[in-house]
């Protein structure tokens, strides 16, 4: 297969991971390119320019980089508990390469937890001298919906697929469709725009890398939808809680931003085959 080729499909601007007999190749060629070193990024323009920006600039951009610090470390934290759930799995694919793509995929979200961190650290002045202790200072910045997920809803879906309590299925549907897919989607769009200008150009390049890596974790997410074969109730849980977890930005993330991130969820679930009814305008 020429390289090109290596992704099965594109889905709403994501990459459906391809089948089994293409995995060795793809992750060769492909998610060696994605691979970045968060200590490489320069912030130091950043940590000088922001004293400068406008006081209300400052703190939407804080909420948005905070909630960014707590999120990637709680779900580079829970993500092994899905690895050996796809071990249990009846999937089409192999178990065990489905397994090892967590593995990779937290290796990612790691990366995305040193480098919010650092900017948690150099450019926002977070209180604390280790990732830890800013952590909690960031928590202080983050609205209580958004902590409420990725501190209490998250780990507790993780915990259930720990002990056998929920399948794959529910678990990927949070994790990937609704806190990469969604919640994630919608944050990072917002700093984009925000930091559009490059006033902090280290910032940016960050998360545009964040989001660059994002995109292959949400295909990856459809990828394990598709081969655990959802139930309608599972697909009904998934469609209704999209715009609620969107919400949990409050008002740092615009409307339009956040219902634009909620509707991917019906429109990737369509063009993946997942299922019939075709997204709305």
């Amino acid at each position: 297969m020429a390289e090109r080729q290596l992704w099965e499909r594109v889905v709403a601007g994501h990459f459906i991971l391809p089948k089994r007999s293409y995995w060795p190749n793809f992750f060769s060629k492909r998610v060696a390119r994605l691979q970045w070193n968060p200590a490489a990024i320069d912030l130091e323009p950043d940590a000088r320019a922001w004293p400068e920006l406008p006081a209300e600039r400052r703190d939407r951009l804080t909420t948005l980089l905070a909630a960014f610090c707590v999120a990637e470390d709680a779900v580079a934290e829970t993500l092994t508990p899905f690895a050996d759930a796809a071990r249990q799995a009846d999937l089409a694919s192999q178990e065990s390469l489905i397994a090892w793509v967590f593995f990779l995929q937290r290796r990612d979200e790691q990366r995305h937890a040193k480098f919010f961190d650092r900017v948690g650290a150099e450019v926002l002045g977070l209180a604390g001298e280790t990732p830890e202790e800013r952590r909690a200072a960031a928590r202080k910045h983050v609205p209580a919906a958004f902590l409420e997920l990725f501190e209490e809803r998250l780990p507790a879906m993780a915990e259930e697929l720990g002990e056998g309590k929920t399948g794959l299925d529910r678990g990927v549907s949070l994790y990937h469709m609704l806190l990469e897919g969604v919640v994630f989607d919608a944050g990072q769009q917002a700093l984009l725009d925000e930091l559009d200008d490059d006033v902090l150009p280290g910032v940016h390049e960050g998360v545009e890398r964040v989001a660059r890596d994002e995109r292959w974790h949400v295909g990856f997410g459809l990828r394990c939808l598709i081969e655990t074969r959802p139930s309608a109730e599972v697909v009904d849980d998934l469609l209704q809680h999209a715009e609620e977890v969107a919400d949990a930005w409050g008002e740092v993330v615009p409307v339009a931003m956040r219902e634009r991130s909620a509707r991917k969820v019906l429109h990737r679930l369509h063009v993946a085959g997942i299922i019939r009814a075709a997204a709305p305008a």
